[in-house]
């Protein structure tokens, strides 16, 4: 079904670069420790170490990750349909560019950083390009591509077909923008 989904939205399935993961290849993601990232103090009698209590606020809150993607996912595509079918005019294209802006800001921190490779590649084009000159196409795939990844991807577990698609469209995107300018 991933692939399936996926592939909707890719082109090609041709890459220009040699770097191949295999199916038995492993990804460590390094793990984030924040007393590195914190002042150290001494804690008074009963205070609860912040470093502590910041952990288990996150953890908590991870729980709730994904659903917090799938909002911005399904507002994502209404402002895309709000867009098609103005046109892509100013004010629809506006909430669009905030909807991708949000995502491109808060998917590496929701567990889904792929998708906001993608967000940041539409922001991009969308700020980019001329609305006159604005592929549709190249909006849409971006658009299907990150409810792809939302979709298909399991929050804060590196998925390759998601950041190589996240790379060639970014890739595509950046051709694009270079060939209108």
């Amino acid at each position: 079904m991933a692939a399936k989904a996926n592939s909707a939205v890719m082109d090609s399935d041709e890459f220009d670069d040699d770097f191949d993961i295999g199916i038995d290849t492993e990804i460590i993601a390094p793990k984030v420790d924040l007393r590195k990232k914190a002042k150290q103090r001494r804690l008074k009698a009963g205070e609860v170490d912040p470093v502590v209590a910041a952990e288990s606020a996150l953890k908590e809150l991870t729980a709730s990750f994904d659903v917090w993607m799938t909002d911005e996912t399904q507002t994502l595509l209404s402002a895309w349909k709000s867009c098609e079918a103005s046109g892509f005019g100013d004010e629809e294209r506006n909430t669009l560019f905030r909807s991708t802006h949000d995502i491109k800001g808060q998917a590496a921190t929701l567990g889904f950083p792929a998708a906001g490779q993608v967000a940041a590649s539409l922001c991009a084009l969308l700020d980019g390009v001329p609305p006159e000159l604005l592929s549709r196409e190249l909006v849409r795939q971006h658009v299907l591509a990150i409810r792809a990844i939302a979709q298909e991807s399991r929050q804060n577990e590196p998925n390759a077909l998601a950041e190589r698609l996240a790379e060639r469209l970014a890739q595509v995107t950046e051709e694009f923008i270079d060939s209108v300018h």
